[in-house]
């Protein structure tokens, strides 16, 4: 008899890679037999008592445990018991970075912290750096301090006199710079606004250091790129923290070009990509059409098949495009970052060759672009079964949602974006807008299907905030009581069902993932409780005992 004392020294025998330290995994995973736990069979209603029995990588039989146990004997299982444990559909992130999420860890973190504490951050690691090497880190959020301003170029050149310094906002839609990096960049002081991107600028006209959406690259250029090896380590690390919090899945929506693409499928290759990953190919990248020319690539655990294009910027930076002037900035409507010729062009082109694709759109402006665009395209193309997806939905114009449905366009959601902007979301919308503003509910109940995700590293990769988000429309620390807008917000059963079955549908895996049956794909997350049943605030303390991926076993809490 094997309990979860014994269970450590099992998953090595299993090959289970039970730390972050990336090891190759196994092409051919022991046999497994789960008992005494219970399972998710359902996510509407209760998790029932079950055994499951696991081979290949697939669940062969869901039922009485003697009956596992002596299915299980006959190929030589191994028995895991599991008392006290609940045993869930893998649960995937369907929007998330995973390289960004990696080589963060090893840049700045700079999520929730004060100016002060990311001026403080930058001087610190300026001290400590070789002169003329980059310093970079993500997660400002000029929202979160006193005024709200965006800052400044000097601010941190003062810190940072001998090295280049871009700080990437936490949305991902704005770079701050120092004069270091922007004279890296040859930014001039009568440098024009690119097309769907903005460079701030002082009274006199100059650049204040402050680059959005599309302008972005200006500075970015002049970054040098990582090589192969880089990026492999900092994939190897996000994929190990997903791992972690229970996830066997990620869509990446990196808009990644071919020589990341490249490292993903030699990562696939050699084994060493614990978890599944779903990802996408950038709509700007220069090799576009040897991608879409090509068969669609299914390696190991890896899947690419999508195309990420962006129809404007995001909320937080003012980039969003919106059908109306910004609340709180008369005159700006956001920038639409793709020309939407473009967009259906592109749409076009992917429906005609098969592949999926992704569009972010965060105002309502840019969500009805993005529906223009699939809509112009499905009428040259009609294809059969594209399941185009729009990333975040954020602001939506309510009349758009019967289109929106029509289409069968996927609304990709992130829950704990609601309740991270809800300090300032109403500032820039005003009251009247708020109405279709992460308006998940709104979206389900019209007959639109979700997808959900976090945006990691924007938050957190744990998938039980997400989950605890759209139940309670509060943050982590329970405010506000009643929620934000808690008419938006969704069951237990409807949250738990973003993060499996209704993720698997956006991936075209429906008949291989997102449920416990047999047959499927032994993806697996074992939690210490029944997150439908218990208060919501246990939601956030639950912990994550397992994470199994093709019948693997890739985390174990130790």
């Amino acid at each position: 008899m094997r309990t979860m004392h014994t269970i450590m020294a099992l998953a090595l025998a299993a090959g289970a890679a039970l730390s972050d330290a990336p090891r190759l995994l196994s092409d051919s995973p022991r046999p497994l037999v789960f008992t005494k736990a219970l399972v998710s069979l359902d996510p509407a209603r209760p998790p029932a008592a079950a055994a499951l029995l696991i081979e290949g990588g697939r669940i062969t039989f869901v039922g009485e445990e003697a009956e596992a146990r002596r299915r299980g004997a006959n190929v030589h299982a191994s028995v895991i018991e599991l008392p006290g444990a609940v045993i869930y559909p893998g649960w995937t992130d369907a929007h998330g970075h995973l390289l960004s999420l990696g080589e963060g860890r090893e840049n700045l973190d700079l999520r929730g912290k004060s100016k002060e504490e990311v001026l403080r951050l930058v001087a610190e690691r300026a001290a400590r750096s070789t002169p003329g090497t980059w310093i970079q880190g993500r997660g400002w959020d000029q929202n979160l301090w006193p005024g709200g301003a965006f800052p400044n170029s000097t601010e941190l050149s003062a810190r940072s006199p001998k090295n280049p310094v871009a700080l990437s906002r936490i949305d991902g839609h704005a770079v701050w710079a120092n004069d270091l990096a922007m004279g890296a960049a040859r930014i001039a002081d009568d440098v024009a606004n690119p097309s769907g991107g903005r460079v701030l600028r002082d009274p006199s006209g100059r650049p204040t250091g402050i680059f959005v959406d599309n302008a972005e690259d200006l500075i970015r250029r002049a970054i040098p790129e990582p090589g192969a090896k880089e990026r492999a380590r900092s994939f190897e690390t996000a994929f190990a923290a997903c791992a972690r919090v229970g996830l066997t899945g990620v869509g990446d929506a990196s808009s990644y070009e071919r020589a990341s693409i490249d490292v993903l499928r030699e990562l696939a290759r050699t084994r060493r990509m614990p978890i599944r990953v779903y990802a996408t190919v950038g709509a700007g990248d220069p090799r576009l059409e040897e991608f879409l020319s090509a068969p669609r690539i299914e390696e190991g655990r890896l899947t690419v098949r999508a195309v990420k294009m962006y129809a404007d910027g995001a909320l937080g930076s003012r980039g969003a495009a919106l059908l109306a002037d910004y609340a709180d900035e008369p005159g700006n409507r956001g920038l639409v970052v793709t020309p939407p010729d473009e967009m259906a062009r592109v749409a076009e082109r992917c429906f005609r060759a098969g592949w999926q694709i992704w569009t972010h759109a965060i105002g309502d402006r840019g969500n009805r672009l993005a529906l223009e665009a699939y809509e112009k395209a499905m009428v040259r193309v009609h294809p059969p079964d594209a399941r185009p997806r729009i990333e975040h939905a954020q602001v939506i114009a309510l009349e758009d949602r019967s289109r929106w449905a029509a289409l069968g366009v996927i609304a990709s959601v992130q829950p704990a974006h609601a309740t991270s902007d809800m300090g300032w979301a109403a500032q820039r919308l005003g009251p009247a807008r708020l109405a279709g503003a992460y308006a998940w509910r709104k979206l389900r109940d019209a007959g639109i299907r979700l997808a959900g995700g976090s945006d990691f590293p924007v938050e957190s990769e744990d998938p039980k905030l997400g989950l605890y988000a759209a139940v309670t429309r509060r943050d982590p620390a329970g405010q506000p009581p009643g929620g934000w807008r808690p008419e938006e917000s969704l069951t237990p059963f409807e949250a738990l069902k973003l993060f499996t079955a209704d993720n698997a549908y956006a991936e075209f895996a429906e008949k291989r993932r997102g449920r416990i049956a047999m047959g499927f794909d032994a993806d697996l997350t074992i939690l210490d409780r029944d997150v439908e049943a218990v208060t919501p605030s246990d939601i956030l303390t639950s912990r994550v005992l397992m994470t199994v991926v093709g019948g693997e076993i890739v985390f174990q809490e130790r």
